[in-house]
């Protein structure tokens, strides 16, 4: 995609964080937006600020992890807005600790979001995008725990490693179906957000919330949600199906090659490609 004036964008996970900044970005492009989040708060205040900007906006609170809330907040969008050229799925939460220590409700609960989540935003979307026969872009929220395992974060990693997996598979297959739609898998680096509020017991749209965000900015490699989303509109306009905020070339070169090689993994810390 590269014409995004009047067109029509969806974000999950848009109260806050990257989805925020992404809303923000598709409406400073010119396009209209449905914006989705369980932060009723912080919705209804990015939904009054797009629209003073002259946007037609749909909000909603949607549990991402419900497939009949998601198909019904599919057919409002494309009944008040128009069928649907951006899709991002972007909704997730956060949950560290040992492997072993997760109930099986910790995992139900991580997977219905970070998984269940992307795969009923492509179920309740991607056929009416395939039907409308526009070009079109489906963007997947990943991580870096796409690609690589860390420690203390097992059900993040399941989850994010599934999400590129099926991002992949989608990609395969609407390249079959029709050239119309592009598929990008987004792996955030060190991005300032609020994602971790929850694990530290911070209100969400607090002072204290706000506050450690603005700490975020200041350490190492962290980047702004608002330079994460101009990234990802520069790969989209180049039609990249990866979108690494922070490219981790050589470090995961080295990874790939000891995997080939069968050598038992080590972890290290990623170490992101200089000069980014």
């Amino acid at each position: 995609m590269e014409d995004f004036k009047g067109k029509v964008a969806v974000i999950t996970g848009a109260a806050s964080g990257i989805g925020k900044a992404l809303a923000r970005h598709c409406v400073a492009q010119g396009m209209n937006v449905a914006i989705a989040d369980l932060y009723l708060e912080g919705l209804s205040a990015l939904a009054q600020e797009l629209e003073t900007q002259g946007a037609q906006v749909v909000s909603a609170s949607v549990d991402v992890s419900d497939m009949a809330a998601m198909q019904a907040f599919a057919e409002r969008c494309v009944a008040e807005l128009g069928a649907v050229s951006l899709l991002f799925n972007n909704a997730g939460i956060l949950q560290v600790g040992q492997t072993w220590e997760h109930t099986a409700g910790e995992w139900e609960k991580i997977l219905s979001v970070n998984v269940m989540g992307v795969v009923n935003g492509l179920t309740a979307f991607v056929p009416g995008m395939i039907a409308a026969g526009m070009p079109a872009q489906i963007v997947n929220t990943g991580s870096v725990g796409s690609l690589v395992a860390a420690p203390g974060m097992a059900q993040y990693t399941a989850c994010k490693m599934a999400v590129r997996g099926i991002t992949e598979s989608l990609a395969y297959d609407l390249a079959a179906a029709g050239p119309h739609i592009d598929v990008s898998l987004l792996c955030p680096g060190p991005v300032s957000t609020p994602i971790s509020d929850g694990l530290l017991g911070i209100a969400a749209g607090s002072e204290e919330s706000a506050a450690n965000v603005r700490m975020m900015e200041e350490q190492p490699d962290f980047i702004t949600a608002d330079e994460c989303a101009a990234r990802v509109f520069k790969a989209i306009r180049e039609r990249r199906f990866w979108i690494f905020t922070h490219p981790f070339s050589e470090y995961y070169r080295r990874n790939s090659a000891a995997i080939a090689d069968g050598i038992n993994p080590v972890f290290t810390d990623v170490v992101f490609d200089e000069g980014l």
